[in-house]
């Protein structure tokens, strides 16, 4: 199925994300800002200390019908927060419409 205009929008701007640093509230703040409704992305991933090198999964869902999908934010969680705040690197992402 090929993308609507809306869809391209919002895949480059998940492409943009990748290389980025946030915490879970700035992140969510942005996405909701972007895809014009509330969004509640958490990290699904459970609290282990000893799994901080790999990959974490961020994920959430549009209900919104030109952006309707789920979606996937692959991050990296940093030891301590940085400076502005922000506890991971965005390192992948991904996305399914309906």
């Amino acid at each position: 199925m090929a993308l609507t205009k809306k869809q391209k929008e919002i895949v480059n701007f998940l492409e943009s994300l990748i290389g980025e640093r946030y915490n879970i509230d700035t992140l969510n703040e942005y996405l909701s800002n972007k895809f014009g409704e509330k969004i509640e992305a958490e990290i699904v991933n459970d609290d282990d200390e000893t799994n901080t090198l790999t990959d974490w999964n961020i994920m959430f869902n549009s209900e919104k019908e030109d952006t309707f999908g789920y979606f996937d934010i692959y991050v990296l969680k940093m030891r301590n927060a940085n400076l502005d705040g922000s506890t991971f690197y965005v390192t992948e992402v991904g996305y399914e419409f309906e």
